[in-house]
């Protein structure tokens, strides 16, 4: 059964910048999602600083994409991104930053103290692969939680 895609407020892409991103836009737009309706969201792994795990380029090339298409974009990082989070010592995961409408907001970040000091290794797990959870899926988490919560207080 193929959903309605007009029947939805808002459609989230997430686009790293690759292939898989670009493709499931191109495919929303033509199985009829209507683009006033999409958003692109790009989470920046190294947190807006220097480029560390992430390509110079990917920055300007998911703008490119957002212009091209007519669509906003929103960014979402964890502070201090990849590197800082790769050599955290007795500090709490970095706090999580995200552009909405309403401008840039900030959560989380309050913690308790850990230590991670390890590069992730190659695994099926997320445990031991740690930066896809920790700079992606739980920025995305947390941006999302907050853009429901403007979302009800702006339409109830």
């Amino acid at each position: 059964m193929t959903p309605d895609l007009t029947s939805y407020d808002s459609i989230i892409v997430a686009v790293s910048g690759g292939k898989d991103g670009t493709a499931c836009l191109l495919a929303l737009i033509e199985a009829g999602a209507l683009t006033d309706r999409l958003e692109l969201w790009h989470h920046e792994v190294d947190g807006q600083g220097p480029s560390f795990m992430d390509w110079p380029s990917t920055s300007s090339y998911v703008s490119a994409l957002a212009v091209d298409f007519g669509l906003p974009l929103y960014r979402s990082w964890r502070e201090g991104g990849f590197e800082r989070e790769m050599l955290r010592n007795a500090a709490p995961t970095a706090p999580v930053l995200f552009e909405s409408p309403v401008g840039l907001i900030r959560v989380s970040g309050e913690g308790p103290n850990g230590t991670r000091l390890r590069f992730p290794q190659v695994s099926a797990s997320l445990t031991p692969r740690w930066c896809s959870s920790v700079t992606k899926i739980d920025v995305a988490d947390r941006a999302r939680f907050e853009r429901l919560v403007q979302y009800e207080q702006q339409f109830g």
